[in-house]
């Protein structure tokens, strides 16, 4: 319901149900009332009837202007309310009065309907000053005003907060759609991740397994197929589980749990940065890797985040790098940002040619969105001779606890 509704047409079904009621009663009295007047023979009861009849039209003209203008209505209702002051007809009010009054406040502002409740007391009020005799009367009115008043607004109110639940509902939905759709988003992206890195490592090893002619190298690059598609599988059932809990992911007993006790996943970060340094080695890339245990305090969702801008970043090494590129993955916290960069060399022609090596690639703006979505930023650009993917994440994103009981810990290099 809305403050600055003027009439019966922009309120609410039930405002308007009430005015179809009661109009269509008022009518039918007022029918009765013309047609008593109509047969009365006899003068003086003819004027008596006649001065009840305007009354009530003037009450029902009042009744009717609710459906245009609600003030009209008002003023309009104060000329039958003085009519019945002075010819002594009250009985059409006992109806319209309380209808007006309730009405009014159930479609316009407080103010207003509180101001109307006062004229409609003082009328009454009045009846009694004039007409000290008519005290039965208002008696009467008095508690059926009151009644109407209240009756509407506990309605009133009942039609805000329903609008008021309407409204929340469809942001609800509005936001639930949005979160559908982002998820739509994280799942297509993690599905590229997974999709783009293993299946370009198992490619490369296949052609390796095909063109080398040795059996051992054959052998080795089919363990490796085998391992990375096993981690792929492992990668696409589990991925659900990562985004369904936020729990930090810690290692135990060589196994992966989350902080509710369930299976997690290899999107640990420590864990990560162990993995895809070890492929690099594999595929003859001498890879240094500085780690630092507090980043396995991370939310799981952060954790994976990084992951996959890891694996993001070591298959382009995969792809366009130099054979035999030296690499650097480095893991760590440093004052109050989370920070993983992952780097390889370039050729020698590119360094000398200078300026950025390729463009913003889909790859590139995936992983910029992840460490947006956590208040984080990522940059892809050459620094001196090498080619720097550089992930940072807020500190704050730790859990507190988990961070001050590894505060001494600091980060293991590994080479």
């Amino acid at each position: 319901m809305t403050e600055q509704a003027t009439n019966l047409r922009s309120a609410t079904p039930l405002g308007r149900t009430i005015l179809i009621i009661s109009s269509g009663i008022v009518a039918l009295l007022l029918v009765t009332d013309i047609v008593t007047l109509v047969g009365e023979g006899d003068p003086a009861r003819f004027r008596e009837r006649a001065a009840a009849t305007v009354v009530s039209i003037t009450f029902t003209l009042a009744l009717g202007l609710l459906w245009f203008n609600a003030k009209s209505a008002v003023m309009v209702s104060v000329i039958p309310m003085i009519l019945a002051l002075i010819t002594g007809h009250y009985l059409f009010s006992l109806l319209v009065v309380p209808l007006l009054l309730g009405l009014v406040t159930l479609t316009q502002t407080r103010k207003f309907s509180f101001r109307y409740l006062g004229v409609t007391l003082l009328w009454a009020t009045s009846i009694v000053v004039i007409r000290t005799y008519d005290v039965g009367f208002l008696i009467l009115l008095v508690p059926l005003i009151g009644i109407a008043y209240f009756v509407a607004l506990f309605a009133r109110k009942y039609q805000e907060q329903r609008e008021s639940d309407r409204r929340r509902i469809e942001e609800l939905r509005r936001k639930q759609k949005e979160a559908v759709e982002a998820e739509r988003k994280a799942i297509a992206r993690d599905l590229h991740d997974i999709v783009a890195h293993d299946i370009t490592v198992i490619s490369m090893q296949a052609k390796a397994a095909g063109f080398s002619g040795d059996p051992a190298v054959a052998q080795a690059a089919l363990k490796v197929i085998g391992v990375t598609s096993k981690e792929a599988l492992q990668d696409l059932r589990v991925m659900l589980n990562v985004l369904r809990s936020d729990g930090p992911a810690t290692r135990v007993d060589g196994s992966l749990v989350d902080s509710a006790g369930n299976a997690a996943s290899s999107l640990e970060i420590l864990i990560g940065v162990e993995i895809f340094a070890e492929r690099l080695i594999d595929l003859g890339h001498p890879t240094k890797m500085t780690v630092d245990p507090r980043l396995a305090a991370l939310p799981q969702s952060a954790q994976a985040a990084l992951y996959r801008v890891l694996q993001e970043s070591t298959t382009n090494i995969v792809k366009h790098a130099e054979q035999n590129a030296a690499c650097r993955i480095e893991a760590i916290v440093v004052a109050d940002r989370v920070l993983l960069e992952v780097a390889n060399a370039l050729p020698r022609q590119a360094v000398n040619q200078g300026g950025e090596v390729g463009g913003p690639s889909s790859g590139i703006v995936g992983m910029s969105d992840r460490m947006a979505a956590f208040g984080g930023t990522l940059s892809a650009k050459r620094v001196r001779g090498d080619w720097v993917v550089r992930a940072e994440l807020p500190a704050a994103s730790i859990d507190r606890a988990r961070k001050e009981a590894d505060q001494d810990t600091g980060p293991a290099v590994k080479s």
